[in-house]
């Protein structure tokens, strides 16, 4: 899903734009059925986001593990957006202005043009260049900043301060060659620089309280990830907030919880633990 698409699902959540069915069709379209299953093979009438699952009964166990990886991250960013649909408009007042300034609605082009000038063309990693900016925000916020708004030198500087690898995209279980790849935008400090700059200043002009713009923040980021399954530093620091936000400040279920396990538990036990196992979470 290209950034255009993110922006306008993203606007359509957070506007509560048409019925819930109906957005929940769309859902369905990007993201596949909202699955209650880690791994059931999908059956008659229901979707998967990705076009070549398999069979479990034929399925590799290489790929068995792939398929219900992506099937966490795919079902719960679908609930993610689901959910803030579903939030009254009068209880998310301000948050359409705040999504434009992080997402860059009127100076896209002029941003890129800079992150351009110092990292070069994009690439097929360039996908998760402004995810990885948005979770380096929210973690800064988090950690260096907690009662304000992080500066862009808290941004910029986050990245660096953590274990968690920000600048290379990889699924769990990756370990080296074309399975790991480079985000060059967020491993040239002058280009992550100006995402970092740009996402401060949209903070700084927010009136939000800071409960609501972390919301907005984490969900924001989520979205914009060109493949959570591939991104540690999107999943740590924004797809598990959103999750937390959204199910402690607006009691939001999730298609994957069960009596044994919750998502943030079910992401646990099949995403991090990999990922830390390979020393980059």
């Amino acid at each position: 899903m290209g950034m255009v698409h993110q922006k306008n699902i993203l606007m359509a959540a957070f506007k509560s734009c048409g019925k819930p069915e109906k957005f929940d069709a769309e859902l369905t379209r990007l993201f596949g059925s909202p699955f209650r299953s880690v791994s059931a093979d999908p059956v008659a009438g229901e979707s998967v986001r990705r076009k070549d699952w398999q069979p479990v009964a034929s399925a590799t166990p290489q790929k068995q593990c792939s398929q219900i990886e992506q099937r966490i991250v795919d079902v719960a960013v679908r609930d993610v957006l689901r959910i803030v649909h579903l939030i009254p408009k009068s209880s998310k007042v301000d948050w359409v202005p705040l999504l434009e300034g992080l997402t860059c609605r009127t100076s896209w082009s002029d941003v890129a043009r800079q992150v351009q000038a110092f990292a070069g063309r994009p690439d097929r990693a360039s996908g998760f260049f402004w995810s990885s900016a948005l979770a380096a925000t929210l973690g800064a916020w988090d950690k260096t900043r907690p009662t304000a708004a992080p500066r862009s030198s808290d941004i910029a500087a986050f990245p660096g301060s953590q274990s968690t690898v920000f600048k290379e995209v990889r699924h769990p279980r990756a370990r080296s060659g074309n399975t790991v790849k480079t985000i060059k935008e967020v491993a040239d400090p002058l280009a992550f620089n100006v995402a970092a700059e740009t996402l401060a200043a949209a903070l700084s002009r927010s009136s939000l309280p800071m409960r609501e713009g972390r919301a907005v923040v984490a969900v924001i980021g989520s979205v914009t990830s060109a493949d959570l399954w591939r991104h540690p530093a999107a999943v740590r620091y924004l797809l598990i907030p959103a999750i937390g936000i959204l199910r402690r400040d607006f009691s939001g279920t999730f298609s994957l919880d069960s009596q044994s396990r919750l998502t943030e538990q079910i992401i646990e036990d099949e995403l991090v633990q990999k990922w830390r196992a390979r020393g980059v979470w």
